[in-house]
């Protein structure tokens, strides 16, 4: 359905820029193909039609289906691969996000069940969930893309997300964000990829570096130095498995000191060298 007025609307300064907007509509064809997803906000994934094969950080190969939202945080190590023709609705999630006053995002981890295993948790899409992607999908296709109605629409998600699911399915849903310090760990998902060193980490944060190793681990569960590995082995497997870059690039992008150290480090987290895991994949 065309929109009145559209010129008046699509040269609004109000009027979002595609790659800007925070809901968008993507289509994808059915592929044998690994595709990289680059997540530098963290996005709700509304699966609309079809299936995928989804890896997110060390979630491997997980089908996700029409039907299905699946939660990507940022800076997560993405990659799918299109098993049938697919439409999502995503949605770019903004930190601090609320419910409504009476459900604060930051007190959701208190209905986790005592030891809760996160293992990629997605959420059913309800009959009121899916009218309501229904028609973001029908008005952003409209070319309807003002700033006002994205800020809308993400406050019904919230009030819609609060009605039609417990608690309990929210905390195991966004547990990836959640924690004590909603903060320190949105700061550390934004710039784990961008330092070289804990000491650069520390003073980004600006805490001294015995300061941050203790909320670090009061945060994530485990010491930064062992989790930034951890991280960097998922987007170093990542890009050996989808992407053309050369070893010697991946090296240097990860921090890694050289080409021969990548091997090592391969080797450690995978039992095999670079060589080896792109091959598996040819």
């Amino acid at each position: 359905m065309s929109i009145f007025y559209d010129e008046v609307h699509t040269t609004c300064y109000n009027h979002e820029l595609p790659a800007n907007t925070t809901f968008k509509v993507l289509e994808f064809d059915q592929s044998n193909k690994i595709q990289i997803i680059e997540v530098d906000r963290s996005v709700i994934i509304f699966l609309l039609e079809g299936k995928v094969q989804v890896s997110c950080n060390s979630y491997r190969d997980k089908i996700q289906q029409a039907g299905q939202i699946a939660l990507a945080p940022r800076n997560s190590c993405c990659y799918v691969k299109v098993l049938e023709r697919t439409v999502i609705i995503s949605c770019s999630y903004v930190q601090n996000m609320s419910f409504c006053d009476r459900l604060s995002f930051i007190n959701l981890h208190h209905f986790l069940p005592e030891k809760f295993e996160y293992e990629f948790h997605l959420l059913p899409i309800t009959e009121r969930i899916k009218e309501f992607v229904t028609l973001a999908r029908h008005c952003l296709n409209d070319n309807l893309s003002c700033v006002h109605l994205h800020e809308l629409l993400g406050k019904e998600m919230l009030i819609f997300f609060r009605a039609y699911y417990s608690k309990e399915e929210l905390a195991a849903f966004f547990y990836p964000l959640l924690g004590k310090e909603v903060d320190f760990k949105d700061f550390v998902l934004s710039n784990f990829l961008k330092v070289k060193d804990l000491t650069e980490f520390a003073d980004r944060a600006h805490l001294s570096i015995d300061t941050f190793k203790r909320r670090f681990k009061e945060t994530f569960g485990m010491p930064a130095h062992k989790w930034i590995s951890q991280r960097k082995s998922e987007f170093i497997y990542r890009d050996l498995i989808a992407s053309d870059k050369s070893f010697a690039d991946i090296a240097m992008q990860y921090n890694l000191s050289s080409q021969a150290y990548l091997s090592t480090f391969c080797k450690r987290f995978f039992g095999k060298t670079p060589q080896e895991i792109r091959n598996s994949f040819l």
